[in-house]
């Protein structure tokens, strides 16, 4: 039997989405996988062995967070595993707290950080909690990942874990999107039953507070006045969508505002795509304005460490103040109005988001894992 490897992350849900090609490349060099998470969607993981259901909350208030603690311990002390790699915060912190006895026995114990929740410019609070505890649980961690740069930098200076390493995202699965160049988006957008002179904005994201949705709806109050065909496409689903849904009721944004829930056909909607654009108070990296960059959709997006990686502002798109509802109106409406720099947004995105491919993140995880997997 190889090599035995449990992977730990909040639900089922973000390892369908993010991290399938890994475990394929897992399983073809004969690893059997197991995977703990607190079950949201169906629980079927392809390319892994057993999928244990803990209850993984999003809060740190709940008792339950010690029931999570007991059953992943008791699953570590009996899988005998050769590498456990952890994603999000609150799984993370479990795991390298339960894997303290593991890791004097010889297993490996690795953290993927998708953005840390203190940064440069956030709340006090984060910075006293979260710093706090990150710099004391990296002593646990054998190999911390960071997908920007200013994680990394502060993850090398400041923790105490064996190895950190710089990855450029956790990659675009580019087989999923036609690179094509912007074109005549009108016969699409009346085949999707929008109308062919709609400016479509796409905020593909969960409805959660960091995501910042009520900022994009009360921009949108002014920004119809500029744009009248606007329409925000919406692909998400979280505990403020129906608040969200409400703010449009209320102010009257029905005819500009569509709530698509989540979507598993985000090619699709990017066909359709004229801007692309995330309102996130803070970002590890931002995936799906990775994709829609990848596809030529120009961007605008918050100032944010994560949005920096891909964004250079003027230059691939436009980085907007945080809440400052001006900036990003105008920014939206230059793009709007100059169809040629729009294009060149996308034609300079697109080059850069060859650094972000899945086969480059594959390539790097396949040498990580390898130094671990080859002993």
């Amino acid at each position: 039997m190889g090599k035995r490897i449990l992977i730990v992350a909040t639900s089922d849900i973000h390892l369908q989405v993010f991290h399938l090609p890994y475990f394929k490349l897992l399983e073809s060099q004969g690893c059997v996988i197991d995977v703990a998470v607190e079950v949201r969607g169906d629980g079927i993981v392809p390319h892994t062995h057993n999928t244990f259901n803990l209850p993984f909350k999003r809060t740190l208030f709940t008792t339950q967070l010690f029931s999570a603690y007991k059953q992943l311990k008791n699953i570590i002390d009996k899988g005998k595993y050769d590498i456990i790699h952890c994603h999000t915060p609150i799984p993370s912190a479990i795991t390298r707290l339960a894997a303290r006895g593991a890791r004097k026995k010889g297993t490996i114990v690795m953290y993927t950080s998708h953005g840390f929740h203190f940064y440069k410019g956030g709340p006090l609070l984060s910075w006293l909690l979260f710093y706090s505890v990150e710099k004391y649980l990296s002593r646990y961690t054998d190999v911390l990942i960071t997908i920007n740069k200013e994680d990394y930098d502060v993850a090398e200076q400041d923790f105490r874990a064996g190895k950190t390493r710089y990855m450029r995202g956790i990659g675009i699965d580019t087989s999923r999107f036609d690179h094509t160049e912007l074109g005549d988006k009108a016969p699409l957008k009346r085949s999707a039953g929008y109308s062919p002179d709609s400016f479509i904005l796409l905020y593909a994201a969960n409805f959660i507070k960091r995501k910042n949705h009520i900022f994009v709806l009360k921009a949108l109050l002014e920004l119809r006045n500029f744009i009248p065909t606007v329409k925000v496409l919406f692909a998400g689903s979280g505990v403020l969508l129906q608040d969200m849904k409400d703010f449009v009721a209320k102010h009257g944004l029905s005819d500009h505002v569509e709530f698509l829930g989540f979507r598993k056909d985000i090619d699709q909607l990017l066909a359709i795509t004229d801007l692309s654009i995330s309102a996130s108070k803070h970002e590890g990296l931002g995936l799906a304005l990775a994709e829609a960059m990848f596809c030529r959709i120009p961007v605008v997006a918050t100032e944010d460490r994560g949005h920096k990686e891909m964004i250079e502002h003027n230059v691939n798109g436009f980085l907007f103040e945080q809440e400052n509802i001006q900036q990003f109106i105008n920014y939206v409406s230059k793009l709007y109005i100059d169809r040629n720099l729009a294009r060149t947004f996308g034609d300079r995105s697109a080059e850069k988001m060859k650094l972000f491919s899945i086969e480059n993140s594959l390539a790097f995880m396949d040498q990580v894992y390898g130094e671990y997997l080859d002993k």
